[in-house]
């Protein structure tokens, strides 16, 4: 005969326990992935906006100035002047590589003065790196990518007025593989490349 427990008794059995620890396994499980995948969505907010500073940024330059701001000529960005507008270097603010422990770097921290007078001005503390690049009428851009030139050279000539471009790059969950997000007035709207290296 099976004794019967006594309902006055208090605790859990260990079958019971078990399967409380089952529960939270398997949750934890499915809410892990979760929570990485918007955590790095949050972070690539940041790219999207400060992205929009810039589009905004430049179009006020234009307007004031007619023509949009080249930060990639500027000698404190990348040790020597290019002296060419139009291509895209490795000139990239803040440094790509200048990360603290948490994966953030202070955006103004040595400024270079062709970011300065381009007026961005994101949050102090962000996670990617931008950069800017422009060109005059007629000077066709080298961006890299599919399509380098943007679609410049398929434009009829009256319409080769002068551009920029503009990226945010990142390697948020830091493998080596950085997510890069562009804009351009040439093209519509923000466009997100999968991880480069």
């Amino acid at each position: 005969m099976k004794a019967r427990r006594d309902p006055s008794a208090s605790g859990f059995t260990l079958v019971e326990l078990m399967m409380v620890v089952i529960i939270i396994g398997i949750l934890s499980a499915i809410a892990m992935p979760l929570y990485s995948r918007s955590r790095y969505k949050s972070f690539a907010l940041e790219a999207s906006e400060v992205l929009g500073r810039i589009t905004s940024a430049q179009e006020a330059y234009r307007a004031t100035f007619n023509t949009y701001a080249d930060t990639s000529n500027d000698y404190a960005l990348s040790g020597t002047s290019n002296g060419s507008s139009g291509v895209m270097g490795n000139n990239w603010w803040p440094a790509l590589t200048t990360r603290d422990a948490d994966g953030q770097t202070d955006f103004y921290a040595n400024l270079p003065a062709s970011w300065n007078q381009l007026g961005v001005r994101p949050r102090q503390r962000v996670r990617y790196s931008y950069q800017t690049v422009a060109g005059r009428p007629g000077v066709a851009p080298a961006v890299g990518g599919a399509t380098p030139d943007l679609g410049y050279a398929l434009l009829p000539t009256a319409q080769r007025a002068s551009w920029y471009f503009a990226a945010a790059s990142g390697d948020l969950d830091r493998d080596g593989l950085f997510s890069r997000f562009e804009v351009s007035n040439l093209t519509p709207g923000i466009r997100i490349v999968d991880e480069v290296e």
